[in-house]
């Protein structure tokens, strides 16, 4: 079987994916808890909300933010906007623990999404200028299976015992600190976008 090997741009985007969904997945064992029970006056309803409002920032945010970095050249502004969106979600984190009204709760929910929208328009770019020609299918799986569903089985896993063994408030300190990590994981992939960025422009180029 052929060697395959993915290169650095490709494992540093696995990286981060996974680093910030495992602390994501962190709080999904208890965020209805947590809302119903910090959360003044919230009901489920309250919680159904509070996804809305993160699902459809996404949603309108994503779509022109894509289509912006799309004009741009270069990878520079796509680094921006995931360092941006990184910094957001680390903020919206943190801010779990002074929430006590719903509309803090949409508020945050809010950002959430915009951080998504972000991260993911941007994200997704860098990694189809840099994924290895040939190993495509592969390396996008890897993003799907490692950096999307064992990052959350994980998270969601070791998350419910935390909040077991320390209560919610650690809990929402170590997903503000996973955030944290994940952005550095992000600062490390810069030296090579400057590297990487103009073969990737000349290649694009010469295409018919």
């Amino acid at each position: 079987m052929k060697h395959v090997s993915v290169n650095r741009v490709i494992r540093i985007l696995l990286l981060f994916i996974f680093t910030a969904n495992v602390g994501e997945a962190l709080f999904v064992p208890v965020f209805a808890i947590f809302v119903t029970d910090i959360v003044q006056g919230a009901t489920f309803s309250t919680i159904g909300l509070a996804v809305a409002f993160s699902a459809v920032a996404k949603s309108v945010c994503q779509v022109p933010l894509a289509r912006y970095l799309d004009k741009r050249r270069g990878e520079h502004d796509d680094f921006w906007a995931m360092i941006a969106g990184s910094l957001l979600a680390t903020l919206a984190s943190f801010s779990l623990l002074i929430i006590s009204l719903p509309w803090h709760l949409y508020l945050v929910n809010v950002a959430v999404g915009i951080s998504s929208a972000a991260l993911m328009a941007a994200y997704y770019a860098v990694f189809a200028h840099h994924a290895d020609k040939g190993s495509e299918g592969l390396e996008w799986s890897l993003f799907s299976v490692v950096g999307l569903t064992v990052s959350t089985a994980l998270g969601a896993a070791i998350g419910g015992y935390i909040a077991d063994l320390f209560g919610i408030r650690v809990l929402i300190v170590a997903v503000g600190m996973m955030n944290v990590a994940a952005t550095f994981v992000l600062v490390s992939l810069y030296p090579f976008l400057l590297v990487r960025t103009q073969p990737v422009l000349v290649e694009q180029q010469k295409r018919p």
